[in-house]
Order: C-alpha cells, then structure tokens, then sequence
C-alpha cells in the first residue's frame, strides 16, 4: 500500500515538471531600436534642468532612493528594495521531485538515507520565502535639438538568493534582469508627465 501511494506521488510530480516545461511561454526579445523606444520620451520643453528634477520627484514619489546626480552630464541614479515573493516553478518542482524521490529511498532502506532530503529541502525553503529584491533606476536627461528634452529610463532589477533553508541573504548568486516590461516605463512616463506639469514646465 505505502509503495503504491509513493509511486503515485511520484507520478504526480513527474507530471507536474513536465507541465511546467510544456507550458513555458516563449516570449519573443525586443530590438535594440525597440527598447530604446520603450525607455525614451520626448518633451517640447528645452528646460532641461526642470525635467531633471521632474524626474527626481517622480522617483522618489515611487520609493527610490536617489544614489547618485550628476547634473551636468544630465544623469541621475537611484535605487529602491523590497521583499518580494518570487518563485521559481520549474526549480520547485525539480526539488519536490527530489525529495519525493528521496523520501521514498529513505522509507524503502529504513531510514537510513533520510539525510538525502536534507537538501532539496532547504531548496523548496528557499523558494517559498520572500526575496530582497534591488531595483537600480538611470535616468538620462539631455537637451534634443533647440525646443526638447529627451529623457531616457532604464531598469535593471535584481533578485537576491536566500541561503537555502535560512532567512538571511547570500552575497551571490543574484538573479539580475534588465526589465523591458513596457507597462512600467508606461506608469514611469506617466507620472513624469504628471510631475513636469506641477512643475509648471
């Protein structure tokens, strides 16, 4: 009975990873020309100086931390962290294959290779619980031809590995990804415009 319960679990498992792979959504990559379409906007404006600190507002507004500003050159950077909940579906379901796998091992020898669930383990751990996530935001802004002020967005978001099985956050590895969701620089866009209007620009 408990080798018929053990092998449908696996089964089950087994199925789950393949669903998860068969499912993956193939996202097709931006251009170049795309994404800089994506991080840039154009405003009638040739106060650039205003835009500049438009776009400080804006950041801050949205719980950025200001790093860096280098108002000649017309570049600013900032930062913000947060917790969040990411999760790898495709490694959680290799781990809880793994350990159904070594579970079974374990109940079939006695006990005796129960050490093998150790790892996978601390690895489904780490999955569940919420990550440090660090966004680093560049902003360039810079005068285009005689009556407009280019400003150019960009993201790079980066997820922090828990150590397997503890709260606290290892050094490396780090999950980093260049965001090109163009809902975000949208919302981003969005609210600069709204801040060059308080600015009466």
């Amino acid at each position: 009975m408990i080798k018929k319960i053990l092998t449908t679990f696996l089964l089950i498992n087994f199925f789950c990873v393949s669903s998860n792979c068969a499912m993956a959504k193939k996202v097709k990559p931006l251009s170049q020309l795309e994404r800089r379409e994506v991080e840039t906007r154009f405003y009638d404006t040739s106060d650039s100086a205003k835009v500049m600190k438009a776009a400080i507002n804006t950041l801050q507004d949205s719980g950025f931390v200001i790093q860096e500003i280098e108002p000649e050159l017309g570049y600013l950077r900032a930062r913000k962290i947060y917790k969040h909940r990411y999760i790898n579906k495709g490694r959680l379901s290799k781990q809880s294959f793994l350990l159904a796998l070594f579970t079974a091992y374990a109940v079939f020898s006695y006990g005796t290779t129960a050490y093998y669930m150790v790892d996978p383990t601390r690895q489904i751990s780490n999955e569940i619980h919420q990550k440090t996530v660090v966004v680093d935001s560049n902003v360039n802004v810079e005068n285009f031809g005689k009556n407009k002020t280019k400003v150019r967005f960009v993201l790079v978001q980066k997820v922090l590995l828990n150590a397997d099985g503890y709260s606290y956050v290892k050094s490396a590895p780090t999950r980093i990804l260049r965001v090109y969701d163009p809902k975000v620089y949208q919302e981003f866009f969005k609210q600069l415009d709204k801040s060059i209007f308080y600015e009466g620009i």
